[in-house]
């Protein structure tokens, strides 16, 4: 089952001569079960693209749609990131004044759920990473492994099937690199879809495909069976 679509999506920032156009009539589906990885030049539309799969944007044409939903037609669509999409940030977006279990309960609590539950639905999902003996930590006291597990965390938590990582690995070294993507192919094998941002050929190679952007457009795509990486 497909859970995102972008059909002929473009973002335009700006007007006239200086309009910027970050991606030209895009058409994209990442399944459920699926790794896609989005490779391309700086300022070739990567993010653009994660931040309108996520609904964190909007197109200026074409349409998104989160699983049968055409997200135009979404009022609250802070409540749906909330409840089906998880986001992993370029720079984590961890709140410092929180701990790590905090930090993974905030979008359930947010979505109404009682603290009780949410530390507990919290909890669980650290422990399925690895990351509960550092859940009263606050972020500064982390490694920086050990704050991409919680950002994970906190993508992951509550009933989200979608999952956005906007270059996850980009601060760290090979080991713990090579440790996060085993976290996201594992959720993805799970049946989460996964969207995934890098400029590193060894991570890309966890996809099951590889789309490369140029310019705003799609320029090709790969399907890769390199499962000797994983």
């Amino acid at each position: 089952m497909t859970f995102v679509r972008l059909a002929e999506v473009a973002r335009v920032h700006g007007e006239g001569a200086t309009a910027v156009h970050a991606l030209k009539g895009v058409s994209l589906a990442v399944d459920e079960g699926e790794l896609v990885a989005v490779m391309g030049p700086s300022g070739s539309g990567k993010s653009t693209l994660l931040n309108l799969a996520g609904a964190l944007d909007r197109p200026s044409s074409g349409t998104v749609y989160i699983g049968e939903q055409d997200l135009a037609a979404v009022r609250d669509l802070a409540a749906l990131r909330r409840r089906r999409v998880g986001y992993v940030f370029q720079d984590l977006n961890l709140i410092t004044s929180l701990t790590a279990v905090e930090n993974v309960m905030l979008p359930r609590e947010l979505d109404g759920v009682r603290p009780g539950p949410a530390r507990k639905e919290a909890m669980a999902v650290l422990s399925e990473i690895g990351a509960q003996d550092v859940a009263d930590r606050f972020p500064e006291e982390l490694s920086g492994g050990q704050r991409q597990r919680v950002a994970i965390a906190r993508a992951l938590v509550g009933e989200r099937r979608l999952l956005l990582a906007d270059e996850p690995t980009g601060a760290l070294d090979t080991p713990t690199g090579d440790e996060i993507m085993r976290l996201l192919r594992a959720r993805c094998d799970a049946g989460a879809a996964v969207l995934l941002v890098t400029h590193e050929p060894r991570y890309a190679a966890w996809a099951d495909r590889v789309v490369f952007l140029r310019d705003g457009m799609i320029s090709d795509t790969t399907d890769t069976s390199l499962v000797s990486a994983r």
